[in-house]
């Protein structure tokens, strides 16, 4: 899969400075005044860190037979899900947040209950009975795998600069690269494991056999994922959450005139989107997918891309969710103070970035926040760029630094690292296991650090956190959801969403449907609602197949009208990435 995180990484300028000298251009305003409550830190280490990972698959549309169009949730499942959370259990005493979305959820299901991806079916063919659309198919696309994964694969690597050369390739070489993709998407520590370990080491010349032993091993890998979840919340190993329904960009969804807060210079959709029912549907019902999944309600929720604004706080209070997170920028905004970094990496405002914070709403009631450090976080991302005992190190230091600056707090602070968990472990080697493990190791050897979830902090102190009077619309790394409205294409999107929504609407009024049909119809609705589908038009971002995004996003809004039995409209068949 593509990693969208890629694309918006380098757009995180962070300013370094002397230790020992205030950090340059920094800015406060006397607007706001911070009066800081005291918390309680006898008996607690020097520092807890909330380490949250971020699991997400948007709802990829199936074919006429009833195939998901992308193998996304497959192969991120046999390669990063199910390990991630297995290493965790490894840590006597480290606590990890795991945030689980409603979408990935809905279709680990599905897996789980025989439906296939087109990667699955052209994978399960066997190599002499392939014709010549699914030839043309496994060359196209059973290199969707990152470089490093190739390059290491002398054999994979040869059929790689064979692709342009279509005649030349044998029976043998359609077989092997079947087993190569779909080895290649497991992570290697199961590749270091019986069955899988003999067939790995033949490099080539594999077997139908072997391809249906691996395809076995991924659905055996698919049907642990949930329940070692589970179980590991039951050990108090873990804690998990998960996300509004189709992790929309949710203040969109209630108001996209929000989005004009933040942006004022963008050009805006012709039609305001403004629909607070579906905004309170997604957290509702991510809620209720979660509690089927898992047998318990979630105590927090990580709204889509962290994008957040005081309007949209009651749908969780309404679903009793404690605690949400987001990134510094809503908490820059909301304060009208700049965060800046020391060199080492920790923030110039430790007392008000290392600490959660309640939020105000109407009814007397609040939502607690936790907001990301960015500069570790992104750290994630920039870290497989280094050996991995250099980038352990370089975690510890900042750590360390954090200790060192925060000693005269009058609290223990909590720094927050929230990172994607499944999209760029493909660039570190091993698949980033060995990092992890360092990084873990550092989190569980000191007495003065302690890992702690969201919830378990909040026990302990929510009685004590400041509040913020008014939260600023923004997502986890702008102070604008500028990435999702405001250029051409995307607002065309948001216009097609428009004129399906006030479609939808019309005939869940004519009282000429069943509920059935009602409900089947708003299914796609949420789905398009989604904030995937709006990440990847315009030109501030490029997955390198916008193309089938934009014929998913339509797809879903085609199927609106196919649940209703009304004739799809013109609009639909025209791409919108054609503006």
């Amino acid at each position: 899969m593509i990693n969208k995180k890629y694309f918006i990484i380098f757009l995180l300028f962070l300013t370094t400075c002397s230790e020992n000298s205030l950090p340059i251009n920094e800015t406060t305003t006397t607007s706001t005044t911070l009066i800081l409550n005291e918390i309680s830190n006898e008996e607690e280490p020097d520092i807890y860190v909330m380490l949250l990972w971020h699991q997400h698959q948007p709802y990829y549309p199936k074919n006429a037979d009833g195939h998901f169009t992308k193998p996304w949730v497959r192969l991120h499942a046999t390669k990063d899900y199910l390990d991630m959370v297995e290493l965790v259990q490894k840590y006597e005493g480290l606590r990890v947040t795991f945030n689980l979305t409603p979408t990935l959820l809905n279709q680990l299901r599905e897996l789980e209950n025989g439906v296939k991806d087109i990667y699955w079916v052209h994978t399960e063919i066997e190599a002499e009975e392939l014709d010549d659309d699914q030839k043309t198919f496994i060359r196209n696309r059973f290199f969707d795998i990152s470089s490093r994964t190739i390059n290491k694969s002398s054999r994979y690597l040869e059929l790689k600069n064979l692709r342009q050369f279509p005649e030349k390739w044998t029976e043998a070489d359609y077989l092997d690269l079947q087993v190569l993709f779909n080895l290649g998407w497991t992570d290697p520590k199961y590749l270091l494991k019986e069955p899988l370990n003999s067939i790995n080491r033949k490099e080539s010349n594999f077997t139908e056999n072997d391809k249906a032993t691996v395809l076995e091993v991924h659905m055996d890998i698919i049907q642990k994922v949930i329940p070692t979840h589970l179980k590991a919340y039951q050990e108090n190993d873990i804690e998990i959450i998960t996300t509004p329904y189709a992790h929309p960009i949710l203040p969109l969804i209630h108001d996209s005139n929000l989005g004009k807060i933040g942006d004022t210079q963008s050009p805006f959709p012709e039609n305001h989107y403004k629909y607070p029912e579906d905004a309170q549907v997604h957290v509702t019902k991510g809620k209720q997918v979660f509690e089927n999944n898992f047998g318990f309600s979630p105590n927090g929720m990580w709204p889509g891309e962290g994008a957040v604004a005081q309007d949209v706080l009651k749908y969780f209070n309404n679903e009793n969710i404690s605690w949400i997170a987001s990134g510094e920028q809503p908490l820059s905004k909301s304060l009208d103070v700049r965060f800046q970094r020391w060199v080492g990496g920790v923030s110039s405002k430790p007392e008000l970035l290392y600490r959660p914070w309640n939020t105000k709403l109407d009814n007397g009631e609040s939502v607690a926040i936790f907001f990301r450090d960015n500069y570790l976080s992104d750290n994630m991302f920039s870290y497989s760029s280094k050996r991995t005992d250099l980038a352990v190190a370089e975690f510890e230091n900042t750590m360390l630094k954090i200790r060192e600056k925060t000693t005269d707090l009058e609290f223990t602070p909590v720094v927050s690292i929230i990172a994607d968990g499944e999209n760029f472990w493909e660039s570190y080697s091993n698949d980033g296991i060995d990092f992890l493990n360092g990084m873990y190791d550092v989190l569980t050897k000191y007495e003065w650090i302690q890992t702690v979830t969201p919830s378990e902090y909040l026990e302990m102190h929510q009685k004590n956190l400041d509040v913020i009077e008014n939260l600023y619309p923004a997502s986890w790394f702008q102070p604008n959801y500028a990435t999702w409205i405001g250029e051409i294409d995307e607002n065309v999107a948001w216009d097609y969403l428009y004129q399906v929504r006030d479609d939808f609407e019309v005939a869940k009024n004519s009282n000429n449907y069943s509920s059935d049909q009602i409900n089947a119809a708003y299914e796609y609705i949420l789905l398009a609602e989604g904030s995937d589908w709006f990440w990847w038009y315009g030109d501030d971002q490029d997955s390198s197949v916008d193309e089938y995004f934009d014929k998913a996003f339509r797809t879903l809004l085609s199927n609106v009208y196919i649940e209703l039995n009304i004739e799809i409209p013109e609009f639909l068949d025209e791409p919108i990435n054609n503006y």
